[in-house]
């Protein structure tokens, strides 16, 4: 009888797999994975990396990288609430990675919090997550669907990033790069002053 039970809760509590395909991969106030450079330039008229952005679709291993402060994200402001920076991954011309930097304080204490409110901010399964990983450096969580991916991640230090990541585009021949590891991912803060300081130097 007890090892009945053990198996009923064991199964109640297991991780049910995200079942979403990459058709239906969420937006974060509007920006959509697949997206083309002039789309999103329309969209910010006042992001100059976007409005120089290329044109013509680039070789899949050559990533454009763009990254939106408060400034430019002032067109949409409502959409963007709580967003400090928004940075841009475009691989063969089209977007192909979203990370969504968040101002300090958040509302959140933890990542089992953070990935319950990007459930809800998204509408993704809230179920579907995988267990938190800490480490010495971060903590971070991984909602893996059919086509595309959901991390969520707090540094050390206590900044907190969200991105959506088009992994269908990489199995099909998109990129040759395996789905970034949110440790390893280069933060949209230090994109950003690399990218004022080249302005600087110009």
């Amino acid at each position: 009888m007890l090892v009945a039970v053990l198996c009923c809760a064991q199964s109640t509590t297991a991780q049910e797999p995200c079942r979403l395909e990459r058709a239906v991969a969420p937006d974060y106030g509007g920006v959509l994975l697949g997206m083309r450079i002039d789309e999103l330039a329309r969209m910010f008229p006042g992001s100059q990396e976007l409005q120089a952005g290329p044109r013509v679709a680039a070789p899949a291993a050559s990533p454009f990288n763009v990254s939106l402060g408060m400034l430019e994200l002032g067109v949409r402001k409502e959409a963007f609430k709580g967003v400090d920076e928004l940075a841009l991954t475009f691989l063969g011309g089209t977007l192909h990675r979203i990370d969504i930097r968040f101002r300090q304080p958040v509302p959140w204490k933890d990542i089992k919090e953070f990935s319950e409110h990007a459930s809800k901010r998204l509408v993704v399964p809230s179920d579907s997550w995988d267990a938190p990983a800490p480490d010495a450096l971060k903590q971070s969580r991984v909602l893996d669907c059919r086509g595309f991916a959901v991390v969520v991640r707090i540094d050390k230090v206590g900044l907190s990033t969200l991105s959506i990541v088009d992994t269908a585009g990489e199995k099909s021949g998109g990129s040759n790069a395996p789905l970034p590891s949110p440790a390893l991912s280069p933060s949209p803060a230090k994109r950003a002053t690399g990218i004022r300081q080249k302005r600087r130097h110009t």
